[in-house]
Formats: C-alpha cells, sequence, structure tokens
C-alpha cells in the first residue's frame, strides 16, 4: 500500500467518524419533518370525525 492510498484511507475514516453524527442527527430531523408533514395532510384529507371523538362546542363532552 502505497502513501497516497493511506492517506486517503485515513482521510476517509476521519471524514467519517466527524461528520456521521451531524449526518444521522439531519436525517432524523428531516425524517420527523416528512412525519409531521404527512401527519398534517391525512388531518385534512379527513372527511367526518367520529362521534366518539366529536366535542362539543363549548368542549364538554357529549
Amino acid at each position: 500500500m502505497t502513501h497516497d492510498v493511506a492517506n486517503r484511507v485515513l482521510a476517509s475514516a476521519i471524514a467519517l467518524r466527524v461528520f456521521t453524527p451531524d449526518a444521522v442527527a439531519l436525517a432524523c430531523r428531516l425524517l420527523g419533518a416528512g412525519v409531521r408533514v404527512g401527519a398534517a395532510a391525512l388531518v385534512e384529507r379527513r372527511d367526518d370525525t367520529p362521534a366518539a371523538c366529536a366535542a362539543r362546542e363549548d368542549g364538554g363532552p357529549e
């Protein structure tokens, strides 16, 4: 193994070790945002609310 290849391998290993936590955190944030957007879209698409989940206008139970 030449010095150039060894240097490239070491640099790649260091870069992976440094940037992997940030990449994982970014992926988690993007996934969470996608879930929130999807949930909001599902709520908007709902046509009717089941009677068990409906509340009266004054906020009390039915």
